[in-house]
């Protein structure tokens, strides 16, 4: 998709230019004046024309700690399931680092829409993402244009991508793991969720592999165990789930687990349901917590999940009123810093 940088500088010495500039992701680059840009707090929008049509790109920052190769399959994953059509996915280079990129086409819009996505494999915490969503019609010439503005790319702190930037020293390293697994015993704190995404992950201290072929990783509370699909950590045992795929996908998986519950119970007398938040963990998702008559006994469902880059796990427990009085923290400690990561 890059074009050579002496087109690049034609192409962007035809009109003004203004900056956009994150130092989340250390990324700023110029694009034309004539376009529009309109910021939020999670993603950013750029927008422009070409032949009467609309163009979009977003960009954002993501956590991602796991290969290029994993994030192909993550990608292809997620659109595959979404009926969309994977064309091609390939790596180039930008500031010094690989660029993985995958093209689809998507045919549920009136026109056919193509979209790039592509992360910056630069060792920030925080990779440079963007997606670009063109109708089909003018893609080749929207990919063109927006080459020519990353071309112009830099980094915000002078610092290749490539290249590690200082360490703040008020900062904390919250991927150490533990081999610290001791059942805990006393209060829980409970970290709650939050509308934005944390500044920086608190995920559970206790790492066991997942996935051997994928190379993931789950992270847990201490004191918590994996099985076979469960987790305990001794007197609270709950079934677990997990796979690849979008929040779509991820909430997809929750529904069918609720169901299943459901159908278990005669009626229900209660339910409560958070809305959809972020957790401490980066991952963002809410739990269903259900009260009703099972053979003419009491019993209380709590079906959780959540999701982030790709990845998704559910939980679910089932039992007494008093049971789950006992087990409620313990429950949203471990929903609130479950993670899952490939490393």
């Amino acid at each position: 998709m890059m074009i050579l940088p002496a087109v690049a500088a034609v192409l962007m010495a035809q009109a003004s230019t203004k900056e956009w500039t994150n130092p989340t992701t250390d990324i700023k680059l110029k694009y034309p004046s004539a376009w529009a840009l309109r910021r939020d707090k999670y993603v950013d929008e750029l927008k422009f024309e070409i032949s009467g049509k609309t163009v979009r790109i977003e960009l954002t920052g993501i956590e991602m700690n796991f290969p290029p190769a994993h994030w192909q399959d993550v990608m292809r994953e997620i659109n595959t399931n979404n009926n969309r059509t994977v064309l091609r996915q390939w790596e180039e280079e930008l500031l010094g680092v690989p660029v993985i990129l995958t093209r689809v086409r998507d045919t549920s819009k009136s026109e056919a829409e193509i979209t790039v996505t592509g992360l910056l494999m630069s060792v920030r915490p925080q990779k440079f993402m963007y997606r670009l969503y063109s109708p089909e019609g003018v893609a080749e010439e929207a990919e063109k244009q927006w080459s020519a503005v990353l071309l112009t790319a830099d980094s915000v702190s002078g610092k290749l991508p490539g290249e590690t930037l200082p360490v703040d020293p008020n900062g904390s390293n919250n991927n150490q793991t533990s081999g610290n697994n001791t059942a805990g015993s006393g209060s829980v704190q409970v970290l709650r969720p939050q509308n934005g995404p944390p500044k920086k992950a608190v995920r559970g201290p206790f790492r066991v592999r997942l996935d051997e072929q994928r190379g993931t990783f789950l992270y847990l509370p201490n004191g918590w165990q994996l099985g076979d699909s469960k987790v305990s950590n001794g007197s609270v045992e709950v079934a677990f789930g997990n796979g690849l795929g979008d929040a779509k996908a991820a909430g997809s998986a929750w529904l069918k687990v609720c169901g299943q519950g459901l159908s278990r119970l005669d009626r229900v007398t209660s339910r409560t349901e958070p809305e959809v938040k972020w957790f401490s963990s980066g991952f963002k998702g809410t739990y269903l917590e259900r009260k009703g008559i099972a053979n003419g006994e009491e019993e209380v469902q709590w079906v959780a999940y959540g999701s982030s880059a790709g990845f998704y796990f559910t939980y679910s427990w089932t039992g007494t009123e008093s049971a789950y009085k006992d087990a409620k923290d313990r429950l949203l400690e471990l929903l609130y810093l479950t993670a899952i990561a490939a490393e």
